[in-house]
């Protein structure tokens, strides 16, 4: 998927690190929730997959107790 420097969002100029850091955060569990804090995904849409894939990877690792 994407490295952690690589744009996933580039009209919020967000990386992967950016959405992983504040899913980690704010314990964030929905793509509007990333949505809200990030306004990532609120101009033209083609990363909302991507996003939602982060997110689902990020809640996955939450629920094994992964790092």
């Amino acid at each position: 998927m994407f490295e952690n420097d690589e744009f996933v969002c580039r009209h919020m100029q967000l990386t992967k690190g950016d959405i992983v850091r504040v899913i980690r955060e704010k314990e964030l569990t929905s793509f509007s929730e990333i949505q809200d804090e990030t306004d990532a995904g609120t101009i033209c849409g083609t990363c909302v997959a991507d996003i939602e894939e982060i997110l689902e990877e990020e809640l996955e690792r939450r629920k094994s107790g992964g790092n």
